[in-house]
């Protein structure tokens, strides 16, 4: 049987996507929520027997996307809390029992990731190797590679053989996904690193008082381990392997990461309509979804690359590419939007142009009529009543 941990992090303005007033993992990407979409490719594991989300949110953040998502799948999804920022390996580190009671394998996932991630494939792969650890990995640009963890494989063997964690210069094009398989005896690894980690650090606060004053406060949190640089490189290579996904992955840390992943999941779903699970949206021409409950002139052009939410009302003449409506956004007559994501019960009014690299629009904000906006990020419960480029409006 199997397991899958959902990784969520945990409140963060770095990561909020300015909505502030929902979980940044509930945040819609395509027509659903961006945990959604990996908790859609991981219940067609035949021999799964639940999910476990995991983070330092509150827990009735998540509660109507439990009783949805378990209503929908019909397997449980509970909730552990942790009440502090503990890492990517803390929670594991510290619930590994509980996690590994009644299973065999554990598949642990970050949720700020968009990928068409085949579970079934890569679990093959996790038996067929028998390692400890099988980390999902994919190829990138030399430019790219160095915003995330590179790794060195050992071509015949699919054997780890370095890791590096964000390095300054180019090391790989290869790099990690944030999705991985556990077999039993991870829980001794993690647990020992656990334990190293607490005895290293009560003896050098022992023997060095003043450290507390010069390092980050996450290394001296005993409850506080990394998955990437603490636990991976505990575990001998031998028993790490590494596996190529060959489809789409986009890390989202970002608004434009956002729109990126929206465009690759409209590609795919539009490729593949089976695989979209969500009755309220139907997807039309050229990567347009659209709610049922939207309202749309039949003179506004929409595409490529485009959401329109629930309840949203899109006037005359209006042009919308490559950009995210949430619900209850409307736009008024002849506005362009272009690279935008704009969030719910926004009103952008008459004659209006929102455009540039990317535009971000908070709940309720409301834009005046023949307004210019390019560059902008505009706050929650705002009103606009001027053209700018660039800044952040608040």
């Amino acid at each position: 049987m199997i397991r899958a941990v959902i990784l969520l992090g945990g409140p963060s303005r770095k990561a909020s996507y300015g909505t502030y007033e929902q979980a940044s993992p509930l945040f819609p990407v395509s027509g659903i929520e961006i945990i959604g979409h990996l908790i859609n490719a991981i219940q067609k594991l035949p021999n799964l027997k639940d999910f476990v989300l995991m983070g330092y949110y509150d827990k009735k953040c998540f509660q109507h996307f439990q009783e949805k998502y378990q209503k929908l799948y019909g397997k449980n999804i509970h909730y552990i809390q942790e009440q502090s920022e503990m890492g990517t390996a803390g929670g594991l580190a510290q619930n590994i029992e509980e996690l590994f009671d009644e299973i065999e394998d554990l598949l642990v996932v970050h949720s700020d990731i968009c990928c068409d991630l085949q579970a079934q494939k890569f679990y093959d792969y996790h038996k067929m190797k028998s390692g400890q650890c099988s980390m999902m990995t994919i190829r990138v640009s030399k430019e790219e590679s160095t915003r995330y963890g590179c790794l060195i494989k050992d071509c015949n063997t699919d054997q780890l053989i370095h890791h590096a964690e964000k390095p300054e210069q180019y090391i790989s094009n290869l790099v990690n996904c944030g999705v991985y398989f556990f077999n039993q005896s991870f829980k001794t690894t993690i647990l020992n690193v656990k334990a190293k980690k607490e005895a290293n650090l009560s003896e050098e606060l022992q023997d060095q008082p003043y450290i507390k004053y010069i390092k980050r406060s996450t290394d001296l949190d005993k409850s506080y381990l990394s998955l990437e640089n603490d636990v991976l490189k505990w575990i001998e290579k031998d028993k790490v392997f590494v596996y190529e996904h060959k489809g789409f992955w986009q890390s989202i840390k970002s608004t434009s990461d956002l729109l990126n992943s929206n465009k690759l999941l409209l590609q795919y779903y539009g490729q593949n309509p089976f695989l979209f699970n969500c009755a309220d949206f139907e997807i039309n021409y050229d990567g347009v979804l659209i709610h049922k409950s939207a309202k749309i002139h039949p003179s506004a052009k929409l595409g490529s690359n485009v959401v329109i939410g629930a309840g949203c009302d899109i006037g005359e003449g209006v042009r919308i590419k490559n950009s995210i409506l949430l619900d209850g956004v409307e736009i008024k007559n002849f506005s362009f939007i272009q690279n935008s994501i704009i969030c719910y019960n926004t009103i952008i009014g008459y004659w209006c142009r929102v455009e540039g690299d990317v535009q971000f629009l908070g709940p309720c904000v409301i834009v005046d009529n023949e307004l210019f906006l390019r560059n902008v990020i505009c706050l929650q419960n705002c009103r606009v009543s001027e053209s700018k480029d660039g800044g952040c409006l608040m």
